[in-house]
């Protein structure tokens, strides 16, 4: 991601000029200032960012810095408070992740751009408060790749240079978008004009994050004519693509709840005051934090004036306070400890259940350097109104994962019913290790109502919160997946309660973008019945990309190694997004009116299953590539009947920008159709003979591809099909765990482009 950090200064909501010699003089200390293309360009030697450009004149007044690739450190650091304290203005990135104003000055931001800033506006008094090392944690340093031209090397988020492609990710949000910072923008697309210049075979794309900034970025004005062409990519009009966000983080939790226990004894035996965790308690720790905000004043004046001075008794409490307060916040009001990437670091947070992302020890932080004009007993009170979760503290099964884990695995023999027999060497939050978890919870079910009700309650939250972990944790973005209350949900989508009853199994779960799934519930079942679904079973179907013990040598690797076609990738998003925005706002009426009517010709085959389950996959359903395998061939003509088909689909991110290597895959089984077929492939062509059988999630043996692929059976629908035809050899669908029905996704959701291909049969 081609991060920018914005340096600009706003009165009474609006833009205003800065000093442009005062300005220029502040960068010249730390770094090289010439002529760019169109405006000046600061160099530096130190990294301290790939560069900058300084929008405006002496004649007029600065307008804004841009920092591109800022390194967030300590010359940064110094570099930004220099500018807050001289020049009054505020400071934020480009995906206003994080916005800074200086505590004591006239700085108003913009209203749209204050109620865009998902983690709120901070007011700093010190350099300090400007991403502390002591509480963020830098990533290590990923070159990305660049192109030469006469003014250094040009950088960029993603390269194939065997394509000659290369590639820049903007997220700016639209509020951040303005006449200075789209003119920062314009010079870079300027720099990259001349980088293609001095390479001529590459081709660049800019992908924007949000469809409304890419509108505002290509109305702006232009500073001169480009000599390439490039390539512009956005979600789609008025969506935003996904980015990675929060993940709750089970190490994080432990590390925070060990250190509120040593804070609550040192306070009680140095201060003789009592933190019992409970919310009353945020106004003694805040009563406590005016104590040192004293203190850090008095060895603040002994500094020399204008110093960026860094207290370590201030960072040390904001690490020891700040860990209680979000303890504090995860148990009282409801949320969960975990950690967010924001410009090249990583944060520790917590997240409450209504999704706000709170930063506890930076709350205290600014409460120690600010004062009483940043009290966390205010915050903490705002939040407790805000934010509280609709769950009764005893029934939060979502913030208490992380303990509901250790239990599973605690030394405790009496802690679970037949917990001598738990291999706990053997859980290490593997998909492996799901296979020693079914063992055990079969033991169980063996015991029947020997097990008291209580205790099989201990086991469900126990082995569903592991079995939720281990998918969690294995999946690509650790954050795709959230933690979910029963009771939060209902009260963010009252129709939920009308789906799944307030039943033990569905009292916390996992949430994502796409769909829901529960692993509480199918602990449940599987206590239940011996014929449900396996732990094991169910975890791989929702990581199709975990290794599979089973599996044998991988060959023959041309699917492995098939090229990335972005505009599949960019294709299979919109839908997405489209299906995403549906659903936000469809009503019972909009749903019988996408779904198609049963023409009961099918009778008794379980291929017409798929006309009861169509409004599960349109409210919950995953959007993956499918490619055609083999289908009826009144589907190739316009027909007054939907009709049976084979397809080859995968769950594997491999495969989001790769469905022509679905199709490869289909056309191998398909040439074996009729002759004969290596072993292995046997019970796949067999299937393929007698068109009758309705194979489902009948997986692709390794001998043609080591990522995971299911063959399955489905009843091509017409009206959900562009022109009512079968056109394409390949086409998104919509998938889910709790069915085996598969249905292509309705070409309501299809972008123009993609609908197009598939009507000219450019999909084949």
């Amino acid at each position: 991601m081609t991060t920018f950090l914005y340096l600009q200064r706003f009165a009474d909501g609006e833009s205003a000029v800065m000093p442009f010699d005062v300005l220029l003089s502040i960068l010249a200390r730390h770094g090289k200032p010439g002529r760019g293309l169109y405006d000046t360009e600061i160099t530096f030697a130190n990294e301290l960012a790939a560069g900058a450009t300084l929008i405006g004149a002496r004649t007029g007044g600065a307008l804004c810095v841009g920092f591109e690739r800022p390194r967030f450190d300590a010359p940064l650091r110094a570099l930004v408070w220099e500018c807050m304290r001289e020049l009054g203005c505020a400071v934020f990135d480009d995906a206003l992740d994080m916005v800074y104003t200086p505590l004591h000055g006239d700085c108003t931001l913009p209203p749209a751009l204050m109620a865009a800033c998902a983690n709120g506006v901070r007011q700093v008094d010190s350099a300090q408060q400007l991403w502390p090392d002591q509480l963020e944690t830098r990533l290590p340093d990923v070159a990305p790749p660049g192109l030469p031209y006469a003014k250094g090397l040009q950088l960029f988020d993603e390269g194939d240079f065997s394509a000659k492609e290369v590639t820049i990710e903007l997220a700016i949000r639209p509020e951040a978008c303005n006449a200075a910072t789209l003119r920062v923008l314009r010079n870079l697309t300027a720099r990259v004009d001349a980088a293609i210049g001095a390479n001529p075979l590459y081709q660049p794309f800019y992908r924007f994050v949000h469809d409304d900034s890419a509108r505002l970025f290509l109305a702006s004005a232009q500073l001169g004519p480009l000599a390439h062409s490039a390539t512009m990519i956005s979600p789609g009009p008025g969506l935003s693509t996904h980015r990675p966000g929060f993940a709750s983080e089970r190490g994080i939790d432990a590390g925070a709840r060990a250190e509120q226990a040593r804070l609550v004894a040192f306070v009680r035996a140095k201060y003789q005051l009592t933190l019992d965790g409970g919310g009353a308690s945020i106004d003694a720790l805040s009563a406590l934090l005016d104590k040192l905000h004293a203190w850090y004043l008095l060895e603040r004046a002994k500094q020399p004036a204008n110093a960026a001075f860094s207290s370590p008794l201030a960072a040390s409490w904001a690490l020891r306070a700040g860990d209680y307060l979000g303890c504090v916040v995860a148990s009282q009001i409801g949320g969960q400890w975990g950690a967010i990437t924001r410009g090249g670091h990583r944060l520790a947070v917590v997240r409450t259940h209504r999704g706000r992302i709170c930063h506890p020890h930076l709350q205290v932080l600014d409460h120690i350097v600010n004062g009483a004009d940043d009290s966390v007993a205010r915050w903490y009170a705002r939040l407790a109104v805000s934010d509280a979760s609709a769950c009764a503290r005893a029934d939060d099964i979502a913030a208490r994962i992380p303990q509901l884990c250790a239990l599973l695995l605690a030394s405790d023999a009496a802690a679970l019913p037949l917990a001598a027999q738990l291999p706990r060497e053997q859980l290490d939050y593997s998909v492996a290790s799901l296979r020693h978890l079914d063992a055990w919870l079969g033991q169980l079910r063996q015991q029947g109502a020997a097990v008291p009700a209580h205790e099989l309650e201990r086991v469900i939250d126990a082995a569903g919160a592991y079995l939720g972990e281990v998918v969690r944790g294995n999946t690509a973005d650790h954050g795709q997946w959230q933690w979910m209350n029963y009771d939060d949900m209902v009260r963010a989508y009252p129709a939920f309660a009308r789906q799944r009853a307030r039943a033990r199994g569905f009292m916390a779960f996992l949430d994502s973008v796409e769909h829901t799934t529960y692993p509480l519930a199918t602990v449940a079942t599987l206590l239940a019945d011996a014929r449900a679904e396996s732990l094991q079973d169910y975890a791989r179907k929702l990581l199709p990309q975990a290794a599979d013990e089973r599996a044998g040598p991988l060959a023959p690797g041309e699917i492995e190694q098939w090229p990335a076609a972005p505009a599949m990738a960019l294709a299979l998003d919109q839908v997405r997004n489209a299906v995403m925005k549906w659903r936000r706002t469809a009503t019972p009426a909009d749903y019988a009116a996408t779904c198609a009517d049963n023409p009961g010709w099918l009778g008794g085959d379980s291929l017409a299953e798929i006309y009861r389950r169509q409004h599960l996959l349109l409210e919950r359903g995953m959007v993956v590539w499918a490619s055609l395998v083999q289908a009826d061939k009144a589907l190739f003509a316009q027909g007054p009947h939907d009709m049976p088909a084979l397809l080859a689909y995968s769950l594997e991110r491999h495969f989001e920008a790769r469905p022509q290597a679905l199709h490869r895959i289909a056309q191998e089984l398909s040439s074996y159709k009729g002759k004969e077929a290596p072993a292995a492939l046997q019970h796949i062509t067999h299937c393929l003979a007698a068109e009758q059988q309705r194979p489902q999630d009948m997986a692709v043996p390794d001998m043609l591809t080591q990522r995971r692929v299911m063959i399955s059976s489905f009843l091509a629908i017409r009206k959900h099909m562009p022109a009512d035809v079968l056109h394409g050899a390949w086409f998104p669908v919509l998938t889910h765990p709790d069915t085996l029905c598969l249905m292509i996704a309705p070409r309501a959701f299809w972008p123009p482009e993609l609908a197009s291909a598939w009507k000219s049969g450019a999909m084949v």
